[in-house]
């Protein structure tokens, strides 16, 4: 493991390899699952907020549900902010389809120019699950069957997830900081 200031960073995510591969496993990580993705307390703004812009993308069931519950965001069990499903098991209510391939529909506005952000930092980091340990954020790569072929990419690629996740590290944490664990992470015996 490594610490980057307060953040504990997996082995596994230096050493795994890692790039989605849409036309295999179709975005399922969308689609399957028991719960909506955890989201930040500023996300919560962001959705209710541009939801006007990217509803356009979303299902009709998935519009039912938001309008239904007034608000793009549900409270879980522990009292967190999560993204809505379809139902338990079921879709993101932010599932768009692309004909056999699920899509999301935050990251389609975003894609086209018309919000700031691609989509809740939890779906952009994945497979990094991130958790709260005492003073620190540990990031773990989370396993899951469906992005068997996101491993095989990457392994043919020689992409480690940290690389492949590059992007959304550093809007989790900010440049320098990546800049610091690609250091550390490259240069393992420098000072």
């Amino acid at each position: 493991m490594l610490i980057v200031d307060d953040v504990l960073v997996s082995d596994e995510l230096i050493d795994k390899c890692f790039c989605c591969d849409l036309a295999v496993c179709k975005g399922m990580c969308c689609v399957e699952g028991d719960a909506g993705a955890p989201l930040r307390p500023e996300e919560v703004g962001d959705l209710s907020e541009y939801y006007p812009v990217f509803r356009k993308y979303m299902s009709d069931e998935g519009i039912a549900v938001v309008e239904a519950a007034s608000e793009p965001v549900v409270l879980n069990g522990w009292g967190e902010f999560e993204t809505p499903l379809l139902g338990n098991g079921k879709d993101c209510v932010f599932v768009c389809h692309e004909g056999d391939t699920a899509m999301c529909a935050i990251e389609k506005a975003f894609l086209n120019g018309e919000i700031p952000f691609r989509k809740p930092i939890s779906c952009y980091l994945y497979p990094i699950r991130a958790s709260k340990v005492g003073k620190y954020t540990a990031l773990n790569f989370h396993h899951w069957d469906i992005c068997q072929c996101a491993c095989t990419k990457g392994e043919e690629l020689k992409l480690p997830a940290y690389r492949f996740l590059k992007e959304p590290l550093e809007r989790a944490f900010g440049h320098e900081w990546y800049e610091k664990l690609c250091n550390l992470v490259e240069n393992p015996n420098q000072e």
